[in-house]
């Protein structure tokens, strides 16, 4: 193992994890079309925060330095707008695309949202040279237990440094 460098810490932040660009029509648009019956849905929730890097570790896969096959670990801390801890976010994700030549890195990332109000999973292809080139990327995300139970949606999510982003999760029924 070795200790994280700033580009190893962005390919499981957010959201998180760790940031999935969903094209239209996908995960997002499904959140909010109208169900067959032509009503519109309703039971819509929103949650806007803080994440802040608490831990990271690397498992570093031959060669040494950042290649496809590393793995990150990272956990966390979910804060409200006052920076009052209201969770934590436990993510994975794995290398699976490393160009140096042209600056692409992208990995796979699992999070997993452990709230007040119940847990979200999160899950995607993470594109990281867009995240760092501060683009706000997307990657699709479902309600598993609590308040969130049942609703699917998409996670939003701007790095703001090394360590910290501004994200936000919009599910529904």
């Amino acid at each position: 193992m070795r200790s994280s460098s700033f580009p190893i810490r962005l390919t499981v932040a957010g959201a998180a994890a760790i940031g999935l660009v969903i094209p239209a029509g996908t995960a997002a648009g499904a959140a909010e079309a109208a169900p067959a019956d032509g009503k519109a849905r309703s039971g819509c929730v929103t949650i806007s925060f803080i994440e802040l890097l608490v831990t990271t570790e690397t498992i570093d896969a031959a060669p040494a330095g950042t290649s496809v096959g590393d793995v990150v670990v990272t956990e966390d801390a979910v804060l409200d707008e006052d920076r009052n801890r209201i969770g934590t976010n436990d993510i994975q994700g794995v290398i699976i695309k490393h160009d140096p030549a042209t600056g692409e890195l992208f990995s796979f990332s699992t999070s997993k949202y452990t709230l007040d109000k119940g847990v979200i999973r999160v899950a995607g292809i993470v594109d990281l040279k867009r995240l760092v080139e501060g683009e706000t990327l997307k990657l699709p995300a479902a309600g598993v237990k609590g308040r969130y139970a049942g609703k699917t949606g998409e996670l939003s999510w701007t790095l703001i440094s090394a360590t910290e982003s501004l994200n936000s999760i919009k599910l529904c029924d």
